[in-house]
């Protein structure tokens, strides 16, 4: 008996799509809950406070999640050393039934997309409370007459801590590329730190495979992120395009209680780059603004020099 060989039939292989075209990377930082304590700095001043977030905080840590988050495919999420972070996030994903891997940065454990906070000195604390502290007592007198900011509920602690510490951090802000003193960085070098964060995930979509994407989310503080979209951002002013801004109240203050910003870098079919910043609010305001990509690789640019990294292809420093 002869065996007969059936012919192979060819199928066609599947059109792979180009490395870091149709590819994409959302990242969303947002800042922590409602504390149980409204101080800003932990008691004796040193360093930022540790406290958990409230009981409300978690109750809106879980509206955030549900109504932002819900529905992503989120791949890492980030919180830094202080828990109130990853109790935000934690509550987040629980709300928004995702389960992503949250890293701590610790001294042990590198969570690289961690955004930093302000590594300030006890001078400057002291200088920024001499700035908030009488603020936070006019705030209490005109609106909670007779009591004190520790008798008050995470609530009112919260409004007159957020009203008080506008100004203290534009103070810090106008200090420019200039340090408030020996030990405390410069708002420029603040937003270079995080600048050399974000510029790498600027340019990963054009190293990953075609058609894939990335979701990532990290909870921080105030401060960095501040500085960095006051030297990043590109906006309208008087029917202009100006990078960065002079003062918080032209993009709507700064960041309190759960507001966010969403960073989206997408390649097109054709491997062209497009990068949004939208800024939300937790009360559902948002603005959109671009990312001024020279801006960005110019301040990656200084903090690499400053602290003698040596730069991978994906820096993109070219």
């Amino acid at each position: 008996m002869i065996n007969e060989r059936r012919p192979q039939i060819e199928q066609p292989e599947e059109l792979k799509e180009e490395r870091g075209h149709n590819t994409e990377i959302r990242f969303t930082f947002v800042r922590h809950s409602q504390k149980a304590s409204g101080q800003v700095f932990a008691e004796g001043i040193q360093g930022l406070s540790t406290s958990s977030i409230s009981e409300t905080g978690k109750q809106r840590a879980e509206t955030y999640g549900k109504s932002q988050l819900a529905g992503r495919k989120i791949t890492k999420a980030y919180a830094t050393a202080i828990d109130r972070t990853k109790e935000t996030l934690t509550s987040v994903f629980q709300a928004a039934e995702v389960n992503p891997n949250i890293l701590q940065r610790s001294e042990t454990t590198q969570a690289f997309f961690s955004l930093p906070a302000l590594a300030a000195s006890k001078k400057f604390m002291q200088q920024y409370d001499a700035i908030m502290l009488p603020k936070r007592q006019q705030y209490i007198d005109e609106h909670y007459s007779g009591k004190k900011f520790d008798e008050l509920p995470p609530d009112e602690q919260e409004a007159a801590a957020e009203y008080a510490e506008e100004p203290a951090l534009e103070w810090y802000l106008s200090f420019g590329d200039k340090r408030p003193d020996e030990e405390t960085p410069s708002p420029r070098e603040q937003a270079a730190s995080v600048a050399f964060k974000i510029n790498r995930l600027v340019h990963l979509p054009d190293y990953m495979p075609g058609g894939k994407s990335i979701n990532l989310v990290s909870s921080g503080h105030k401060t960095s992120t501040e500085a960095f979209l006051k030297y990043a951002i590109e906006r309208e002013k008087n029917k202009e395009s100006v990078v960065g801004f002079e003062n918080l109240e032209e993009i709507g203050g700064s960041l309190k209680i759960l507001d966010s910003w969403d960073l989206r870098i997408q390649n097109d079919n054709q491997g062209e780059k497009q990068v949004t910043i939208i800024l939300r609010r937790e009360n559902g305001e948002t603005q959109e603004y671009k990312l001024n990509i020279p801006a960005l690789t110019e301040l990656a640019k200084e903090y690499i020099k400053a602290n003698n990294i040596k730069p991978k292809k994906v820096d993109s420093l070219q």
